[in-house]
């Protein structure tokens, strides 16, 4: 600084001045550093409550950004003050006049002498004139004022002192603190100079266990199962919509510590929405620490991620995060499906016989081996699958041979993790599959995929036979017709129809097998293999001659029994094979004339079942009849002679006319309905009586039919059991199944068109205002119908009745026949009893 008059003043003056200027620069950097030490112990002290505080009350200290914030916040006012307090005014000038001014200020008593000196003591400047006795005066005075000086006067000691009076009780509580308590003053000095993180000490201590999840397997045995998952850098990641349990401890007395009565957690989630709830005790202290948990809001069904806060008496857990991702899913299921061997018939060499997606309700065939292929929403790290049948619930697995064996399957992850498949060889009983697909981080399904997939079974072989023209017994020379019929879901491999000739039936049915040395009744067998068309149908004939020329059977004597069978497989070669043994058929080997004499009896049969259709048909035409009667009635137009009798019954109601005109009116609005009732009750007894005409007639139509069919299959046993009677047969032929049938066919049909016609006549002329003229037409219509109908009804009689006496005729003519028989049997008795006299006699001439 610049000192001009120093050299010019004299030494007392000079010597002031210096005094000053150093006590300036002193009160300077007090002030300054006072102005500091304030900064800093107020950012402490508030830093430190800040920080201390909200731990005694049950909150958190400061972050550690925070307490950087706090830092360079102090850091920066500090330095604003020294460069304010202290750089900038060190770098001022203090000239000698300026501080004689200070000095003069403050003692007003030196008059200006000493701001003269110093001012007159400086290098003379030109144009001034002044006189040396002046300025060696003016020096003198001012020298001798200088002891009078109280320098003290010239500072203002209250800033210093205010500064002093904030720094001085800082300072203290400090210096106490620090000996009271050189833990809590160091960590704070650590904690707010970012040295240490180590949080303050609390009554309360908490600590996080983790994240209680439950067990997502595909396993039934692993229900109820859980799994702690702990937090990595203050975070977890669960699956969106699990249920999870919150698990924390707390340090108890053994530890120094209190166990507080209630914990409390406080969340947000990533929308905003915020929540608290409370953890509850479980069970009592155990090595020194009381576990909480915490299974409610917002870890049920958690749904969005969110940050937890966890608070007990003094203590607080910060910074915890749940991130809820979503879970794999299986977003499509393929199914590939192999048919086994014995299906794969016609195989085209694809490695698979259908491909199609997984539905409801699929089923495949049974002992298929089935590839499912599933496609996830996201990368796949595991995939646990386990099969069971669904009857048993036995869990299944596949061993090398293909068979199902106890252990779980394992699922093939593809290269991208976005698919896996699964195969099941041999695939017999139905099967449910659980799969519960898992990321490359763990986290599953919430809930195990469960499919179901159906078999469906071989079913055996059916197999019918029935023989045509054939009844029960049968002659030793008989054809057999055979119609067989062998179906199968998947086709058949093959089919045997056996016979089996028993020369004589057994007595008993129910006894023992005969034993060795008995003798048993002769059985012979004899079996073809037809081919089947598409459908299955087969038809042979076999032939007991033809089989006794060919020496394939001994001859077939009367009294013998026929066994026929059938016996069908089909292609399944799993577990055995599929055999099926149709209805056995028995029939009894007879003598022509014993068969003959069965045939008449149903013939016999045939005569009464006509007769009953003659008398069906008799009643039918009394129906026809009654119906036209009542028919004409209904339809007959009224006549004139009507009208009068209806109007001289009116006539006492007219001559009343004056006296009653209401009640003749209601009179006749009354015989008005009544009329109508009449004819509405008549209409309907004829529409009832013209409908069970028509179903007598479609019921002795079925009738006639059936004996058509009868003596259709009469005439074809005849043929098939190779009777020699042509005359008989054409008899029967020509005379009786030719002439019924051409009444099923012709007479019958046109008869139930008639019938029918009625009804249309009668519906027809059902209007509520029929003119005379249409009743008429009506009524001569319905007279011409049942006409007809009754002279196609006589005509269906006239033949029915021929038919009839025709077959009289051959019941005359077959007892004649067996009155023939009995004759020619008589007469082979006789020959056979006179043979035998006459050697009776021969023997007797030789004794």
């Amino acid at each position: 600084m610049p000192q001009s008059s120093s050299q010019h003043l004299p030494r007392s003056v000079a010597s002031l001045l210096s005094r000053l200027r150093h006590q300036v620069r002193r009160y300077i950097v007090w002030d300054s550093v006072l102005a500091v030490a304030v900064v800093f112990l107020a950012a402490f002290w508030i830093a430190f409550l800040v920080d201390y505080l909200p731990v005694r009350i049950g909150g958190s200290e400061m972050p550690r950004s925070a307490r950087c914030v706090v830092l360079i916040v102090t850091i920066v006012v500090a330095l604003v003050f020294l460069w304010r307090y202290l750089v900038s005014r060190m770098n001022r000038d203090l000239p000698d006049d300026s501080l004689a001014l200070l000095i003069e200020r403050h003692h007003p008593e030196i008059g200006g002498r000493l701001v003269t000196a110093v001012q007159l003591g400086e290098t003379p400047r030109k144009g001034d004139s002044y006189s040396p006795t002046f300025i060696q005066k003016v020096r003198s005075e001012a020298e001798s004022q200088v002891d009078r000086v109280d320098l003290d006067r010239v500072f203002r000691p209250e800033p210093i002192r205010h500064k002093l009076t904030i720094v001085i009780p800082l300072v203290l509580a400090a210096v106490v603190m620090a000996i009271a308590s050189p833990q809590t003053f160091g960590r704070a000095v650590g904690r707010l100079t970012l040295f240490s993180d180590s949080p303050w000490p609390r009554n309360a201590q908490l600590e996080m266990v983790g994240i209680e999840v439950p067990i997502i397997s595909a396993s039934d045995e692993d229900d109820g199962a859980t799994q702690l998952v702990g937090f990595e850098d203050g975070v977890v990641r669960l699956a969106r919509g699990s249920n999870a349990s919150l698990r924390i401890r707390a340090a108890g007395e053994e530890f120094g510590h209190q166990i507080p009565d209630l914990c409390t957690v406080s969340y947000v989630d990533d929308e905003g929405n915020r929540g608290q709830s409370n953890l509850r005790r479980v069970g009592r202290v155990i090595d020194g620490y009381q576990s909480f948990v915490l299974d409610g809001p917002p870890l049920t069904s958690l749904a969005d991620s969110v940050t937890l806060s966890i608070r007990g008496l003094d203590d607080r857990l910060t910074g915890y995060r749940i991130e809820a991702v979503d879970p794999p899913a299986i977003a499509q299921m393929q199914m590939q499906v192999r048919y086994p061997e014995y299906l794969r018939v016609f195989s085209n060499g694809a490695e698979f016989d259908q491909q199609l997606d997984y539905q409801a309700g699929v089923r495949i065939r049974e002992g298929s081996s089935l590839t499912l292929t599933g496609i996830a929403s996201s990368p796949l790290g595991a995939v646990d699958v386990v099969a069971s049948d669904a009857g048993s619930g036995a869990t299944i697995g596949n061993n090398p041979d293909g068979h199902q064996s106890d252990s779980a399957l394992s699922a093939e992850i593809a290269e991208d993790a976005m698919s896996f498949t699964l195969a099941l060889n041999d695939v017999r009983e139905a099967t449910s599959i659980r799969i519960v697909p898992r990321d490359a981080d763990g986290i599953s399904a919430q809930a195990a995929y469960r499919y179901f997939i159906g078999v469906v079974r071989d079913e055996a072989p059916e197999t019918t036979m029935r023989l045509s023209g054939i009844g029960s017994s049968i002659t030793p020379i008989a054809r057999l017709p055979i119609e067989a019929t062998a179906k199968d879901d998947y086709g058949i491999e093959s089919m045997s129809i056996s016979m089996t000739v028993r020369a004589q039936p057994p007595e008993n049915p129910l006894a023992a097998p005969a034993q060795p040395g008995e003798t048993a009744s002769e059985e012979q067998s004899y079996s073809v293999a037809p081919e089947l068309d598409r459908q299955g149908n087969t038809s042979l004939t076999i032939d007991l001659r033809d089989l006794v020329d060919e020496s394939v059977l001994n001859p077939i004597t009367p009294g013998g029994t026929v066994l026929l069978n059938t016996l069908a497989q089909d292609r399944f070669n799993l577990a055995g094979s599929h055999v099926t043994q149709g209805e056995l058929i028995r029939l009894q080997v007879v003598t022509p004339e014993t068969l003959l004499a069965t045939l008449e009896r149903r013939e016999l049969e045939f005569r009464s079942r006509l007769e009953q259709a003659i008398d069906e048909t008799r009643r039918l035409r009394q129906s026809l009849t009654a119906i036209e009667s009542e028919a004409t009635d209904l339809l007959a137009p009224k006549t004139t002679e009507d009208s009068d009798k209806s109007g001289e019954s009116d006539e006492p109601d007219q001559t009343n006319e004056s006296t009653g005109n209401e009640v003749s009116d209601s009179t006749t609005s009354e015989n008005a309905n009544n009329t109508d009732q009449d004819t509405f009750r008549a209409r309907q007894r004829i529409q009832l009586r013209i409908r069970q005409a028509e179903l007598q007639a479609a019921k002795t139509t079925d009738e006639l039919k059936g004996i058509v069919a009868g003596l259709d299959d009469l005439l074809l046993e005849m043929i098939n059991n190779r009777i020699d009677s042509v005359d008989r047969r054409e008899r029967l032929d020509e005379g009786v199944r030719s002439p019924l049938s051409d009444v099923v066919e012709e007479p019958f049909p046109n008869l139930r068109r008639q019938i029918v016609e009625l009804e249309r006549i009668l519906m027809g002329s059902e209007t509520p205002d029929e003119a005379p003229t249409d009743a008429i037409t009506a009524d001569v219509e319905m007279r011409s119908a049942v006409e007809t109908a009754v002279a196609t009804n006589d005509a269906i009689l006239l033949q029915l009745s021929a038919v009839l006496e025709k077959m009289l005729d051959l019941e005359s003519f077959n007892e004649i026949l067996d009155l023939m028989r009995g004759l020619i049997q008589d007469q082979e008795n006789l020959l056979e009893e006179t043979e035998e006299e006459q050697k009776k006699r021969v023997l007797d001439l030789f004794k």
